[in-house]
């Protein structure tokens, strides 16, 4: 680990802050899908399930979050080479389960959670700084 000079101080503090807007993002786009596909009921797979899909506001939710999440997704690959940045992105394989716990009650059993723990070891090791990678 090396020690920030006071230049790329606030480089840093913008990335966090990107990489946060995006896991924020993504995972509430993700809550926004459950939630718009809830509101879909017993409606069969079809022109009648896209109509109604339409009409729910948990979708068009998902939609923006989407595109959010693509300006967002642009900015990280602006700066970080994409071998690094996308294994960052399993970090949402942590926050979707933990909040679709706490929205709709969903369960986390022992299997995913020592799942969740072997993408948070993953993630550190292949999202590591390498001082030798150029972006």
């Amino acid at each position: 680990m090396s020690v920030l000079t006071p230049a790329e101080a606030p480089s840093r503090w913008r990335q966090l802050a990107i990489w946060l807007a995006f896991i924020g993002l993504d995972t509430g786009t993700q809550l926004a899908f459950k939630w718009g596909a809830d509101g879909l009921g017993d409606t069969d797979f079809g022109l009648a399930m896209l109509t109604r899909s339409m009409e729910l506001p948990g979708v068009w939710l998902a939609v923006v979050g989407y595109l959010g999440t693509f300006v967002v997704w642009m900015a990280i690959l602006r700066d970080m080479p994409l071998s690094r940045a996308f294994p960052m992105t399993g970090l949402v394989y942590i926050t979707v389960p933990l909040f679709a716990w706490a929205a709709f009650g969903e369960r986390i059993d022992l299997l995913r959670a020592v799942g969740i723990a072997l993408i948070i070891a993953g993630v550190v090791l292949l999202g590591g700084e390498n001082e030798n990678e150029q972006p």
